[in-house]
């Protein structure tokens, strides 16, 4: 076998290669959902570097945390932030974490995350666990 007929557009390996080629675009823009953010973020919490503009919203069977996340140097981040729903002395009772990476744009990071509640939380908490910074970006 030739490398032309295993990469070519013939034979059975051609249309398989461009097949998954198909498959992994589809997937790729299935899997970036555009969050619809509240008309209003009363909640404010400023972690480290960043400003987070959240509201929370309550379900029977979940809690959510929706917003975004402002910066204000002009870096890459990946950033792990985490949703804490606490008892009245501060103990964890739930918890959610979602993974974060800014735009190569410098605009606000939108987030959801929700917990499933025990029923016995008093106060909900947004921090960020962890952040990396990349490349400067550009302008």
């Amino acid at each position: 076998m030739t490398a032309s007929y295993l990469h070519g557009s013939r034979g059975p390996w051609g249309r398989a290669a461009r097949l998954l080629v198909i498959v992994g675009v589809l997937a790729g823009c299935a899997g970036s959902t555009k969050i619809q953010l509240p008309a209003e973020l009363p909640l404010r919490t400023t972690d480290q570097i960043f400003q987070i503009r959240w509201a929370l919203q309550r379900e029977p069977t979940v809690v959510r945390a929706i917003g975004q996340i402002e910066y204000a140097v002009d870096l890459e981040y990946r950033i792990s932030l985490a949703f804490f729903g606490l008892e009245g002395e501060r103990r964890i009772l739930s918890r959610g974490v979602t993974y974060l990476r800014s735009s190569f744009a410098h605009e606000p990071i939108p987030f959801v995350i929700e917990i499933v509640p025990t029923g016995h939380e008093t106060s909900f908490e947004l921090r960020v666990m962890d952040y990396r910074t990349g490349i400067p970006l550009r302008r």
